[in-house]
């Protein structure tokens, strides 16, 4: 039971952190943006298309070197 309670609490602190960061990244998103795409990179893409007009291909690298950036700053923190 305290397994399941510590990683319940892991991995929503972790999106805390994460949505935190997105906002932070990309101002222009609203928080239903965010909501939406803080777990799902292909959300996010199509977000940042649509907020940002990035390319396809854009869009994709920026989501890529976001969730990358966040899971090697997170690991060392944890």
């Amino acid at each position: 039971m305290l397994r399941s309670v510590k990683g319940s609490f892991h991995t929503e602190y972790c999106l805390c952190l994460q949505v935190g960061e997105i906002m932070s990244r990309w101002e222009h998103l609203t928080a239903a943006d965010v909501d939406q795409c803080c777990t799902d990179r292909s959300r996010l893409i199509d977000v940042l298309q649509y907020r940002y007009g990035y390319v396809k291909r854009r869009a994709e690298k920026e989501a890529e070197l976001f969730f990358c950036e966040f899971q090697t700053r997170f690991r060392m923190a944890v």
